[in-house]
């Protein structure tokens, strides 16, 4: 949709190092690890149907034989997966048992095992050692022998996922590998080898926990039997702080190539915005989250270190969302009755829009009267109100779409789907009232003063 490289004649240089700089920061964006499970934590009590009759088993008790799961299993239903808004039972794709958390509960307590404290310092890397995720039991999963789940991204089932949380218990099996990303080219997690202390044998509990966007995939079991609590980690205070994970001069760095790029007066010469494209995924619902204005204190790793820099020089971050309608296959719009020619086929909005009705005047009209505004380039010399000048230090991601659903009317009725893409933005003033805002951002960068 966005053309960064049409726009590398301004300031190439100080735009090439910006871009330089998001593009090669890197943040963890899972982590493992594994403890000793206690004897008092070791039982796992469940229940078949709506049966009352409750059954356990002990995973710090020796080793579990085949037949004492299998009663586990014959209490199970077959594990089905997120695919658009249902839920699928297909065994070609995913080949597995699942356990509701109606029909079952854990000694094992999450909370005093210390993982959450892991997770938020290798996953999420900030400052303040509080609890900033709250874990949610999602279910039990069964992988027997022949079981596997093919490469999938969890369904989000909540605006607020933020991460993924699977917990491996103590059982004899070999297989069933979770692999993080295309062909686990971020991890290879092999739980087979964790769940029992390579010297003493005692039983372990290994964890991945990942970022909620992450494609992952579970190889085959060859044998045994891998049992696993699954947790959503949702996001209990969306007012982050700052990663620590990345050093101070990680993001002076960043800071200062932002300065040099605002700095130039011919860089957006009449005010604007600069775009990025959005790394992670984010779970949108345009029917309960249509504004997004408190959305920004949700962003993950470099996306949440981009809007820091932005933030802390002064320039006024948000995220919007950018919808492409170049390819809108509706009403045609004829030329002659708009009525500016300004307007172009990108618009950008603090709005996820749940769609409308559209009518012989084009989806423009429709975004127009929304509030959204019609993006243009970043050397436009002409103002108006409902027009952004845009310059892309990153460009849009299709990783991180929404959709909006219009039913248009005029000679004939139909409905399409539009698409647009989460992007982030922060608004830079003309450069007759910037230089306030950088002699007071270079001043903190070299602790100095502004005049």
């Amino acid at each position: 949709m966005s053309d960064t490289s049409s726009q590398l004649s301004v300031s190439t240089s100080a735009l090439e190092e910006l871009q330089a700089k998001v593009q090669s920061l890197v943040v963890p964006n899972f982590c493992t690890g594994m403890l000793p499970l206690e004897t008092s934590e070791g039982k796992l009590f469940y229940c078949k149907g709506g049966s009352s009759d409750a059954s356990f088993l002990s995973f710090t008790d020796g080793v579990l034989q085949g037949g004492d799961i299998q009663k586990l299993v014959e209490a199970c239903q077959q594990a089905t997966f997120g695919r658009g808004n249902q839920d699928v039972l297909d065994e070609s794709y995913r080949k597995a048992w699942k356990l509701d958390t109606t029909h079952f509960a854990v000694q094992f307590d999450l909370a005093r095992s210390g993982i959450m404290e892991t997770v938020h310092d290798q996953l999420l890397h900030y400052e303040e050692n509080t609890l900033k995720l709250e874990p949610q039991l999602y279910k039990l999963n069964i992988y027997g022998p022949g079981s596997f789940f093919k490469p999938h991204i969890d369904t989000p089932r909540s605006e607020k996922l933020f991460a993924s949380l699977v917990v491996v218990l103590p059982t004899t099996h070999t297989g069933g590998n979770l692999l993080l990303d295309k062909d686990g080219s971020l991890f290879n997690f092999d739980s087979s080898k964790l769940v029992f202390h390579p010297e003493t044998k005692a039983p372990q509990i290994a964890f991945a926990a990942f970022f909620s966007d992450i494609e992952h995939e579970v190889l085959p079991v060859e044998d045994g039997y891998r049992i696993t609590l699954t947790y959503n980690l949702h996001l209990a205070d969306t007012d982050l702080p700052i990663p620590k994970a990345l050093s101070c001069d990680t993001l002076t760095s960043l800071k200062s190539a932002l300065l040099d790029l605002i700095s130039d007066p011919k860089v957006l010469p009449n005010g604007g915005a600069l775009g990025f494209g959005l790394l992670y995924q984010y779970p949108i619902n345009p029917k309960f989250q249509k504004d997004l204005v408190k959305f920004a204190g949700a962003l993950k790793g470099n996306d949440a270190l981009v809007r820091t820099a932005c933030s802390s020089i002064g320039l006024k971050v948000a995220v919007k969302v950018v919808y492409d309608l170049e390819d809108a296959d509706g009403p045609e719009e004829d030329d002659e009755d708009r009525e500016e020619e300004y307007l172009g086929s990108d618009w950008i909005s603090d709005t996820v829009h749940p769609g409308g009705e559209v009518y012989d005047d084009g989806f423009s009209s429709a975004f127009k009267y929304d509030g959204a505004k019609a993006i243009r380039g970043y050397s436009a010399t002409e103002k108006h109100k409902d027009t952004l000048p845009m310059l892309w230090v990153t460009p849009e991601s299709s990783m991180v779409p929404t959709e909006a659903a219009f039913a248009a009317y005029g000679n004939e009725h139909w409905v399409k789907h539009i698409y647009g893409n989460l992007v982030l933005t922060a608004q830079v003033p003309p450069p007759q009232k910037r230089e306030k805002l950088l002699r007071k951002a270079r001043a903190s960068l070299t602790g100095g003063v502004a005049s």
